[in-house]
């Protein structure tokens, strides 16, 4: 069983380079679009939200032909701010109308505290406890607008590596990893790490893309994301009739564009 494992492996390393000259890799271009779309939608996997910069593509060097493709696209902020300290959804940039009320609600406390008993002489916009009060609303204002808008700054973002095809007749020819290999090291290389790369797959190719350098990640352990990417495709799941998986990438294959 170990010898024929060793001899698969060996085999599959050496089928990119037996195919190279007939194989070209380069990135994805506005008309790689519609065809991309179209086989995705075969394939019952997302055609939405396709960008061109995002993909790498192979296709054979004589014919043109689209042999396989894959992209890394960017998720979402993570939710490094938190909620109880900033009273704002983590990266959703909405931290203007919080600020806002927690300002003027120390307005009400200190006016309450302060004001004379008739009161109605600091409500008036001229009066200068008005304007006292307000300046002091402002400057809250801004200070909770920072905090918030350093902590968005801060949170690291995340990223997916998705639809990845290969054509039927070339599966089984190293064309794959490849694609995930020069994917990863591009995405590495524009200043992305492993740890923050993302994929939904099925329970069948779990090992595949464990011999590429990712593992497993439990529900419990997803990012918020992640979470909601894993629950809209598990009717998908469903009907194909297996699991769906997780993973992580752990560092390892394709640090380098070859």
């Amino acid at each position: 069983m170990a010898h024929k494992l060793m001899l698969r492996l060996l085999l599959c390393s050496a089928l990119p380079s037996a195919f190279a000259g007939r194989l070209e890799y380069r990135f994805g271009q506005q008309r790689d679009m519609l065809p991309i779309a179209t086989r995705l939608l075969r394939e019952k996997m997302n055609p939405l939200f396709l960008s061109a910069d995002r993909f790498l593509v192979c296709r054979e060097s004589e014919s043109g032909a689209l042999v396989g493709f894959g992209q890394i696209r960017q998720l979402a902020k993570s939710n490094a701010a938190d909620p109880a300290r900033f009273d704002a959804p983590p990266g959703s940039g909405e931290a203007g109308q919080p600020a806002d009320d927690d300002a003027w609600d120390d307005f009400d406390r200190a006016y309450a505290a302060s004001a004379p008993e008739s009161g109605l002489d600091a409500l008036l916009p001229w009066s200068a406890r008005y304007r006292e009060l307000a300046q002091r609303a402002a400057v809250q204002r801004e200070r909770r607008r920072s905090r918030v808008s350093q902590a968005e700054t801060e949170a690291a973002p995340l990223w997916e590596l998705a639809s990845v095809y290969v054509g039927e007749q070339w599966r089984g020819r190293g064309v794959g990893s490849e694609l995930v290999r020069r994917l990863c090291a591009r995405h590495v290389q524009r200043g992305g790490a492993r740890r923050d790369l993302y994929l939904i797959t099925l329970e069948p190719t779990c090992g595949w893309y464990e011999g590429l350098g990712f593992s497993r990640v439990e529900r419990q352990d997803l990012p918020p994301q992640m979470g909601l990417e894993v629950a809209a495709g598990e009717a998908v799941s469903w009907v194909l009739g297996n699991r769906l998986v997780c993973m992580r990438g752990t560092g390892g294959a394709g640090e380098k564009v070859r």
